[in-house]
């Protein structure tokens, strides 16, 4: 009876670790999806012969915010909202932090009908625009200036250009709405996100300005494909 009790014991203990451990697994496989699909975002953006003249963009941005699928659906009410991730580039170095993760949200009211997704890149041009979007939740075209991705023929990477804004935003749109909303739309650190993949509580400004967090090797893809523009 005792062996029977004892074996029952042992047999069930590897079951309940992995109930335990299931919320964890789950939080990191959902952080890790939005790191592979920005990857993807990247790389496509990288492909499209269209956003060949961002490259400079990105090339002279101090950070990136890389959102991918940021969804925006509605009827008469417009609502978007999409998870992704900051990511900040060495003064020095050149080379791109770990990605701190955030939440991005809006809506607008109109006469809207049909949905879209956006695959989107916001290009933060100076200092004073990621300070602002590390220190609180931050409105695109209230806390700083943007605007959309629309490129001059004249702008190549070989060309000097003069960033008159704060943000740029690249969005490629499948859909039935026209182009990307801006307005209203804010973005916040998902700070639960953050301490649930580096495994401690950290900041955004710690993730992508401080470097504290450890490195993750899964994120490594991402870094690369970013460092290629």
């Amino acid at each position: 009876m005792v062996d029977r009790a004892r074996r029952a014991l042992i047999w069930s203990f590897p079951a309940a670790a992995v109930a335990a451990l299931a919320p964890a697994v789950a939080w990191a496989n959902d952080q890790q999806l939005v790191v592979d699909k920005a990857r993807i975002v990247v790389e496509t953006f990288l492909n499209d012969p269209d956003f060949a003249k961002m490259r400079v963009y990105v090339q002279n941005a101090y950070a990136v915010l890389i959102v991918p699928d940021l969804l925006k659906g509605g009827f008469f009410i417009g609502v978007e909202h999409g998870t992704g991730v900051l990511m900040a580039r060495d003064p020095q170095s050149g080379t791109w932090s770990e990605p701190a993760f955030y939440d991005i949200w809006g809506g607008s009211f109109g006469l809207q009908f049909g949905g879209q997704t956006s695959d989107a890149i916001f290009t933060l041009m100076n200092p004073g625009a990621v300070q602002k979007l590390l220190s609180s939740r931050f409105q695109l075209g209230a806390d700083a200036s943007v605007a959309v991705g629309e490129l001059g023929a004249g702008v190549g990477a070989g060309t000097t250009v003069q960033f008159g804004e704060d943000v740029y935003a690249f969005a490629r749109n499948m859909g039935l709405y026209g182009g990307l909303a801006l307005d209203g739309t804010y973005a916040m650190p998902r700070d639960s996100w953050n301490k649930a993949f580096y495994g401690q509580p950290l900041t955004a400004e710690q993730i992508v300005i401080k470097r504290a967090a450890p490195e993750v090797l899964a994120t490594q893809p991402l870094r690369e494909s970013l460092s290629r523009f």
